[in-house]
């Protein structure tokens, strides 16, 4: 496993991710992601899964977090797609 940080992932990401083994993200020390290649086949369903949970998990802490309602999100998304339509 390759362990890159946040900069040099950027910096050689077409490298990395063209590259055989999985690549440990960090930022300042911390892991921030986590990128595993694939082969071109169709990703494993539990997989899927497990990063479902985990990215549903983040989002509910950060809007817990912040003190968002639900109500305040699609209020923010239905502005944002207002805006965006008018460009």
């Amino acid at each position: 496993m390759r362990t890159a940080t946040l900069r040099e992932f950027r910096d050689r990401a077409s490298t990395l991710l063209t590259g055989a083994e999985p690549v440990l993200v960090t930022r300042r020390g911390r892991i921030v992601g986590f990128f595993v290649p694939t082969s071109g086949t169709a990703v494993p369903l539990d997989i899927k899964r497990k990063l479902f949970y985990a990215v549903t998990s983040a989002v509910r802490r950060m809007v817990r977090s912040r003190g968002l309602s639900e109500k305040a999100i699609i209020a923010d998304f239905e502005e944002t797609r207002k805006t965006r339509r008018r460009r």
